[in-house]
């Protein structure tokens, strides 16, 4: 049977549409190709990777994934998409946690925390997305789908701040606004991570723990915003293995198997 396009509603009231063999075909090919062009990256680093790499390490022609992907570049944004797709998931997962308002924050954190764990060169093609050459490189069509996925995943922060708000555990500080304090807390958790997977030799991070660096850099900025319950009331450090436990016990597990690989 052909697989279905998209996901049904969740009531089910909405019908999809089938995808014939060819499109699924196209599909599944596409996927293959971003999974040959993350392992290049993966050993040998943005810089090393050419589509000349990508169709030795296939089974296409380069015409085929000239196709498909019209630069190097245009195949990063494809990654970054990659990456946003599996973040929405992981977020709502958060935002559907059961607990208070902060709590699902901090839902959004450990998720954030465990995708850039399981999956470095994704998160960073995100960066390395917007940078001006690549999007220079990448196709309209590829840019308008990043760009969409982009404003799915910023309306789904929106929801964690709207939580705090209509709930009156946050009233926000005067001069801010809620977009920037949804900047800051995407800055912060993406700067964190970032520098935990990426500059854990520097004395400053490998004195540290990975998750409760990532905890306190929350609650350092939670706390600023004076979103209730405050962190000297609440214990954060005990909602974090609860989230583990509740909400992404699947990617917890796949990230100690990847560590006991690695041993």
């Amino acid at each position: 049977m052909a697989r279905q396009a998209g996901n049904a509603a969740d009531n089910g009231l909405h019908a999809v549409q089938a995808l014939s063999k060819k499109q699924q075909a196209i599909i599944d090919r596409e996927a293959e190709l971003l999974d040959i062009a993350k392992a290049i990256v993966i050993r040998e680093g943005f810089a090393h990777l050419t589509m000349d790499k990508v169709a030795a390490a296939s089974a296409y022609s380069k015409g085929t994934i000239y196709n498909h992907f019209i630069s190097k570049e245009d195949l990063v944004t494809a990654l970054a998409a990659q990456a946003f797709k599996q973040e929405i998931q992981l977020f709502r997962r958060a935002l559907a946690f059961d607990g208070n308002s902060r709590e699902k924050v901090i839902a959004m954190h450990v998720g954030y925390s465990l995708f850039t764990r399981l999956e470095p060169v994704l998160s960073l093609c995100v960066l390395t997305s917007r940078t001006p050459f690549v999007i220079e490189k990448s196709s309209q069509e590829r840019l308008a789908q990043f760009t969409a996925l982009e404003e799915e995943l910023v309306g789904i922060s929106d929801q964690f701040l709207a939580n705090g708000l209509e709930s009156g555990a946050l009233v926000l500080p005067k001069g801010f606004n809620r977009d920037s304090v949804v900047f800051a807390n995407w800055s912060m958790a993406f700067g964190s991570n970032a520098l935990m997977n990426n500059a854990s030799k520097s004395c400053c991070v490998s004195r540290i723990a990975q998750n409760d660096s990532i905890l306190q850099n929350a609650s350092l900025l939670l706390d600023g915003l004076r979103w209730q319950p405050m962190s000297a009331d609440f214990d954060y450090f005990k909602s974090w293995q609860r989230i583990e436990e509740e909400a992404f016990a699947t990617e917890v597990a796949l990230l100690n198997a990847q560590s006991d690989r690695a041993e």
